[in-house]
């Protein structure tokens, strides 16, 4: 089954969007805490970071067979007193249930698997933001 890169950021902006509180986000998550005003609480955007190639099972009467990053930014705003470790581990929390939920697409044509969690704070504190990473097996028709 065929399965475009767009499907798959939009399956799992679905599946992060059904969670309590979350909302995607109108701007690249790229630029998350990187230009004023781009994060509020929960709030989330999924990208498509990169598609490669799987050689084992290229078939132009299939289509390609891709593998492709899939990542998933949120922001946890953390209140100026109980930043450390209660909204930390809070976010913590919100991290592990955005995993769940994107391990959750079981749309046939896919395969997925998690990768990584990374977390940063910007200077002011204000929010930690997560970076959820996956690796989405699937194919694409090549027409």
């Amino acid at each position: 089954m065929s399965v475009s890169v767009a499907q798959v950021r939009s399956a799992a902006a679905s599946k992060v969007s059904a969670l309590a509180g979350f909302k995607e986000i109108n701007i690249p998550p790229e630029y998350f805490g990187r230009i004023e005003n781009t994060i509020a609480h929960l709030g989330f955007g999924v990208m498509t970071a990169s598609s490669n190639a799987m050689t084992e099972r290229q078939r132009r009467s299939v289509g390609l067979y891709l593998s492709t990053t899939l990542r998933v930014i949120f922001a946890y705003r953390l209140r100026p007193h109980d930043a450390y470790p209660t909204d930390y581990d809070l976010a913590l929390d919100k991290e592990q249930s955005v995993i769940a939920a994107v391990m959750g697409i079981y749309n046939t044509g896919i395969e997925l698997r998690f990768d990584r969690a990374s977390r940063r704070s910007p200077d002011s504190l204000e929010f930690m933001i997560s970076d959820i990473e996956f690796t989405v097996l699937h194919t694409i028709t090549n027409t």
